[in-house]
């Protein structure tokens, strides 16, 4: 196994590692977990859900103000294309905001095709697939900032 991918692993372990943490010591309450390790932890929440179902199950699961969270972090570790890439997504679907039909954020994807046009859907699948070209090497940029010593 090459050096990278052996560090792309140690990053993934451990962000297993440090949302099993999150459960079993935090109780699930991230705000009380020091600043690195609520880092990996949006980090490990943005990866899961966006390779798994994209940016819109990504958003749906943990909300706003992660994904506000999710920004800084993404900053601080210089994953410039993820950042542009989630903040366009988050762009494209805030014209839901003001629809007082949203009582959960899971009643986004119900409404979401009365907003978008046809260009606007394809444009948020495009954004997904550029999420999945892993432009940043997010894994590596984990182990680099977080794990190397």
């Amino acid at each position: 196994m090459e050096e990278k991918d052996k560090q792309r692993q140690q990053f993934e372990d451990y962000s297993f590692e440090v949302v099993d943490k999150l459960f079993k010591i935090y109780d699930g309450k991230i705000e009380a977990m020091p600043e690195n390790e609520r880092d990996v932890v949006l980090i490990w929440r943005l990866e899961a859900d966006m390779y798994n179902g994209g940016f819109v199950q990504y958003f749906c699961n943990w909300g706003f103000n992660n994904f506000e969270d999710t920004q800084k972090v993404l900053a601080k570790i210089n994953a410039k294309q993820s950042l542009n890439i989630i903040t366009e997504c988050e762009q494209i679907i805030s014209v839901l905001q003001d629809d007082d039909r949203i009582e959960a954020l899971w009643d986004i994807p119900k409404y979401l095709p009365e907003y978008l046009s046809e260009e606007q859907d394809a444009r948020l699948e495009e954004l997904d697939e550029m999420y999945w070209k892993n432009l940043d090497d997010i894994l590596l940029i984990g182990y680099n900032y977080y794990l190397k010593k």
